[in-house]
């Protein structure tokens, strides 16, 4: 009996040496492991399963030097297992708050979790089918498929790729500008759209956001060549790369929360951040941006933007982000308004940076994704790199038409007059609009004029920009290219005389 005794015993810690858990890669993140219990169960004639208990604690970012009042985040865990098959594991992580995350059996190919292998917010249970496991708070966007994404993108004739800084560690701070020049466009006319990610590392789900934004920008379609006709786009996809290679929540490899350092002086402005103001000085030496975006995820479960409220920005500029965060609402699949979020404009943010030199002529606004699920529901779409594709169409339609881009397949006109008695201006407070004002017909025998110098031959839809959405309301065919008159009646507007949008078939 205690030979048999021995000799399980001796099995049982041959079985708990061979399991081991490492982060020793690529944005591979880990604190401390504890093995609670383990147990075997009978499953059958002869056979049986070991069940296995680890406590996972997910490592803190450094303390941060700049802003020593501020708690280390340990949100972000990606961690590799060996030794598992075919046995029942229990993890319990700590720390972090992810719900149904994500496994793989290669590093490349994720899947989440099911709702049964992970019932309650840290816990996982599940038997694995191979022996070795990565896990990770959502899929892992590394620093290696950042730079295969700017080689792809660079060899485009109308991108140009450059160094603009380098991290505290040294590695380079890339931007991607995007600009196809045009003989009909006169430059002073063009555009300028910024877009930055990745100032907290743990944020995937913002770099596929990201990424799928950039691939529909550089696309083939006449909407994307006419955006970037109209516009220079710079992008920088990685504004923290020591932090996401490194597989750090919410800081540089030094504890800096780079996304609140933008009002320090310059001995307390960490290099990413100063190689992003001298980029920006560079590139509104002429005139100031239209566009700022900057690319986050939270871990509330809807996506969202932050507003700037009026008291303050300005009535103005309030309007203006409402209307970009209508746009992108599009058919409120991803997101409603009651999404959105309002906070004051904050000089330590790179949105008050930019406030304090532009004013309300640049629209810079922070753009947040979730990690779980859409609108608040289990029942929604799970965040996944493929349905972040479709909000980053929605986003790039949103950009397009806030900017009223003059392309052939997709023309926004405002109303050119208004005729007849009883138009009165709609109260600013109930919805968006384009332009300065929308218009209320009392009377319900108003017209509205549309005009527009050059249509393009073909058939169009026709669409109203009402209730902070565009329905469609008719459809023409322009038999000639040439100049184009639409005249309607105030009822087949809805009764609101706001801009129209002509989508060519």
């Amino acid at each position: 009996m205690t030979l048999l005794l021995l000799l399980a015993l001796l099995s049982s810690s041959n079985i708990f040496s061979q399991i081991s858990f490492s982060a020793e890669f690529e944005s591979g993140s880990l604190g401390k492991t504890t093995l609670i219990d383990s147990v075997w169960f009978n499953t059958g004639k002869g056979d049986s399963t070991l069940y296995i208990s680890y406590r996972i604690d997910s490592r803190f970012d450094p303390l941060n030097p700049v802003d020593t009042s501020l708690r280390p985040s340990a949100r972000w865990y990606y961690f590799r297992i060996e030794g598992v098959k075919e046995k029942m594991v229990h993890l319990a992580v700590n720390n972090s708050e992810a719900i149904r995350p994500f496994y793989s059996y290669d590093g490349e190919n994720f899947a989440r979790f099911s709702q049964g292998e992970n019932p309650e917010k840290g816990l996982i249970v599940k038997k694995f089918q191979k022996d070795t496991v990565y896990i990770s708070h959502f899929i892992p966007y590394t620093w290696s498929r950042h730079k295969s994404k700017l080689d792809e993108w660079s060899v485009k004739p109308f991108v140009t790729r450059e160094i603009i800084g380098y991290s505290s560690q040294e590695l380079p701070i890339e931007m991607i500008t995007i600009d196809e020049s045009d003989l009909h466009n006169n430059d002073k006319e063009k555009r300028q759209i910024w877009i930055h990610g990745r100032s907290h590392p743990s944020e995937q789900p913002a770099s596929w956001h990201l990424e799928a934004l950039t691939d529909l920008l550089l696309s083939d379609t006449p909407e994307a060549k006419d955006l970037r006709r109209n516009s220079t786009i710079y992008i920088i996809p990685f504004i923290n790369p020591d932090g996401v290679y490194g597989g750090f929540s919410r800081s540089t490899s030094t504890g800096v929360n780079i996304e609140i350092n933008w009002d320090r002086p310059d001995s307390l402005t960490m290099p990413e951040v100063l190689a992003l103001k001298r980029t920006l000085e560079r590139v509104t030496a002429q005139k100031p941006l239209d566009i700022l975006l900057n690319m986050h995820s939270q871990i509330a479960n809807y996506a969202s933007y932050w507003i700037h409220n009026a008291e303050s920005t300005t009535d103005k500029f309030l309007d203006n982000q409402l209307l970009l965060s209508a746009l992108t609402m599009d058919d409120r699949r991803f997101y409603r308004e009651e999404d959105q979020q309002f906070s004051a404009v904050a000089s330590r943010y790179a949105e008050g940076w930019i406030w304090n030199r532009f004013g309300e002529r640049t629209l810079a606004i922070t753009f947040e994704t979730p990690y779980t699920f859409y609108k608040e529901s289990h029942d929604e779409e799970w965040v996944s790199p493929a349905n972040l594709k479709e909000l980053a169409e929605d986003t790039f339609y949103a950009i397009y038409d806030y900017l009223m881009i003059p392309g052939e397949n997709r023309i926004i006109i405002e109303p050119e007059s208004l005729k007849g008695k009883g138009w009165r201006r709609g109260d600013r407070t109930l919805r968006t609009f384009f332009g300065d004002n929308y218009y209320i017909d009392e009377t319900g025998n108003g017209k509205a004029i549309f005009r527009i110098n050059n249509l393009e031959k073909g058939e169009y839809r026709v669409f109203n920009y009402k209730s902070n959405r565009w329905v469609e309301i008719d459809s023409i065919v322009k038999k000639r290219s040439g100049r184009f008159v639409y005249k309607v009646k105030s009822s087949l507007l809805g009764g609101e005389a706001d801009a129209i949008m002509l989508q060519k078939q």
